[in-house]
């Protein structure tokens, strides 16, 4: 992911500013939300840019991950032998994936002993894994190898994977948003477009995808993260970034009304609608998650130069008029990153991010030091006068130390360290309580002690505390 940066440059398209309405102030606490220590879901395979999904429908968690190819850490292959040759024998071309039926014990997903999780004919990708569920219950994950776009997937809660297309389209970075029983809609950023950000759809549960596509960028901006079906009204939703990168000046999200319609007829655009100015992203695409009622919650890290930056939220109703205006949420005085968001009832959600143990100016160097934290804030009544957030250091120990690069595969070839991707990310489970997944560097290599060439992948559960659906995250009966 983050390969190039994109330059939007295709006709103008009228953006829609809108009013903000003032926010309640939080209640800030540090209690009662707690979290269980990380859990290893595998001791070999790679785990950057996870994906964590439970499916309600089949009472199943899944994990998807990077396989690990352009996340190495160039010493960790001289002096990890061990872990290595354990990857090596493992590579399939396909993202690695995971389900468990606690969150606690995992199991790969492996077609007839092969080592494949699926037919290699419809499943073909090492990177960008994303997690998405149909109204039926199907589940859609997605694997680029830098030349196609697969798309693919499984009805029974990850264990097979019975449907697939190499090529749903060549591009890079895709996201997947399930949305009626097998139709599953595509945005990925094609190579050979000078137009931008473009979402496809397939409707025989990604079998295939459809040749039409509706671009999300104009002018100066452009469509870039996560994608979703908005259930309330049908509409598509994704981030936009206007700029590019470390040099975005502002942010907001693109609405695709009736998306299911404007496929059928094969017309309709995207409407952008900017929700606040940022210096910088210390991130590559703001994150996005929707609420059962359709409202759209949005959190992302601005860059200030001095490197004591911040992260911030937005809510949004579905056709984007502004809720909670945008504000801080968290801002420790040294440096955090890489925001992801899930909701939960209407005016719950929780974000993570990463968090050094002091300022960074530049995360990419390959001279910085510092330790790296995944925090939480669980934010409660959203949008009413009794609005509360507790943070909390999630993972309770470093899951990394030193630089992130944020080069894509550039770094690859400077050997700056991308163990971690560019993600982590977070969802709930069958009781509304936060699960996290993200990509861990801190198991050495067994038998030389040093760096291993690839983060593993850790989960990590919440046990205590309001859930985001009203519950209570205590102990299981």
């Amino acid at each position: 992911m983050a390969r190039r940066r994109l330059a939007w440059t295709a006709a103008a398209v009228g953006v829609l500013s809108l009013s903000v309405v003032a926010a309640p102030s939080f209640g800030a606490g540090h209690g009662p939300v707690g979290f269980a220590k990380p859990i290893y879901v595998d001791s070999s395979l790679a785990g950057g840019e996870p994906i964590v999904f439970y499916d309600k429908a089949h009472q199943d968690y899944i994990y998807s991950s990077h396989e690990g190819t352009t996340h190495t850490l160039h010493d960790g292959v001289v002096a990890a032998p061990v872990s290595t040759v354990e990857w090596g024998s493992n590579y399939r071309n396909q993202v690695n994936i995971w389900t468990s039926r606690d969150g606690r014990k995992w199991s790969r997903v492996d077609l007839s002993g092969t080592g494949f999780e699926a037919n290699p004919t419809t499943n073909s990708g090492f990177s960008d894994p994303d997690l998405t569920q149909d109204d039926g219950g199907r589940i859609y994950n997605t694997g680029i190898n830098l030349v196609n776009d697969a798309v693919f997937s499984s009805g029974d809660g990850g264990r097979t994977w019975d449907r697939g297309t190499l090529n749903c389209h060549e591009g890079d970075r895709p996201w997947l948003a399930g949305a009626h029983k097998n139709e599953v809609f595509v945005g990925n950023d094609p190579t050979y477009s000078t137009n931008g950000h473009t979402i496809w759809r397939s409707t025989d549960g990604g079998s295939s995808c459809g040749s039409f596509g509706i671009g999300d960028y104009g002018t100066g901006y452009g469509g870039y993260g996560k994608l979703y079906y908005n259930r309330a009204n049908g509409s598509l939703v994704e981030p936009v970034i206007y700029g590019s990168g470390g040099s975005a000046n502002a942010i907001g999200v693109g609405i695709l009304a009736h998306a299911s319609h404007a496929f059928n007829v094969q017309k309709g655009h995207f409407r952008p609608v900017r929700i606040a100015a940022t210096q910088g992203l210390a991130t590559h695409f703001p994150g996005l998650a929707l609420d059962r009622a359709g409202n759209v919650y949005m959190t992302w890290a601005d860059k200030p130069s001095n490197g004591r930056n911040s992260i911030w939220f937005a809510m949004l109703s579905p056709n984007g008029k502004v809720l909670v205006k945008p504000h801080v949420i968290a801002h420790p005085g040294t440096t955090v990153l890489w925001p992801w968001i899930v909701a939960g009832a209407p005016g719950n959600a929780s974000v993570v991010w990463y968090q050094y143990d002091r300022v960074v100016p530049n995360p990419d160097s390959a001279s910085t030091v510092g330790k790296v934290f995944v925090y939480q804030a669980t934010l409660l009544g959203l949008g009413t006068r009794h609005a509360k957030k507790y943070v909390v250091n999630a993972s309770g120990r470093p899951v990394h130390e030193g630089g992130i690069c944020q080069g894509g595969t550039t770094c690859v070839v400077t050997g700056q360290d991308r163990r971690l991707g560019d993600y982590l990310t977070n969802a709930t489970d069958a009781r509304g309580c936060v699960i996290i997944a993200t990509g861990d560097t801190m198991s050495p290599d067994p038998a030389t002690g040093q760096d291993r060439a690839w983060s593993l992948p850790i989960f990590i559960q919440q046990n205590a505390g309001p859930s985001l659906t009203h519950g209570s995250c205590g102990r299981r009966q």
